[in-house]
């Protein structure tokens, strides 16, 4: 059996990064304000810039090869489902953070809940990968594919690299 290290690796890196979305709800009222603003910029930045380009990525390499060794769509489908709702709850962040410095109502209470809700879904599309997808396709492709495969996510990711918003956040 193979391993697309290279995958999980990364998946491992973004981890830290989408722990540190609950971090920032946990810790909404410490500090100013201005603060809170600066991290959810990068909150944002990050996913935008970091996480929902390297989803698109894994969309183009990874799901073609996951429908292929499991035989129906139902598992692509249900990640790029998560992908949408990662992307949704993105928009919906930068939304609210938005709303902050106006003062507009429930808008603490909106952030909050948007990154929470940011993290669970982000947490468990990574956990799902790790736990069903990558062992499914490392049980079927052989060790040049499952090369190729993880050569290709990484080259195409590494064109992103590790911005300093991501920095920022981990």
């Amino acid at each position: 059996m193979v391993e697309l290290a290279g995958v999980r690796r990364r998946h491992e890196e973004f981890g830290e990064a989408v722990e540190a979305l609950r971090e920032t709800a946990d810790q909404m009222e410490e500090g100013t304000t201005l603060e809170l603003w600066d991290r959810l910029t990068n909150a944002v930045g990050f996913l935008n810039h970091e996480l929902l380009p390297y989803a698109a990525v894994e969309e183009e390499i990874l799901y073609p090869a996951l429908a292929v060794a499991a035989d129906a769509a139902t598992p692509v489908d249900v990640l790029r489902a998560e992908q949408l709702e990662i992307r949704r709850l993105t928009n919906e962040l930068d939304e609210a953070r938005r709303g902050l410095p106006l003062g507009e109502g429930g808008a603490w209470s909106k952030v909050r809940s948007v990154l929470y809700g940011l993290h669970a879904v982000a947490r468990m599309h990574f956990r799902i990968q790790d736990e069903v997808v990558l062992p499914l396709l490392e049980a079927e492709l052989d060790p040049r594919s499952a090369e190729q495969l993880d050569d290709a996510i990484r080259a195409v990711a590494h064109t992103a690299g590790r911005s300093p918003v991501y920095e920022s956040l981990t």
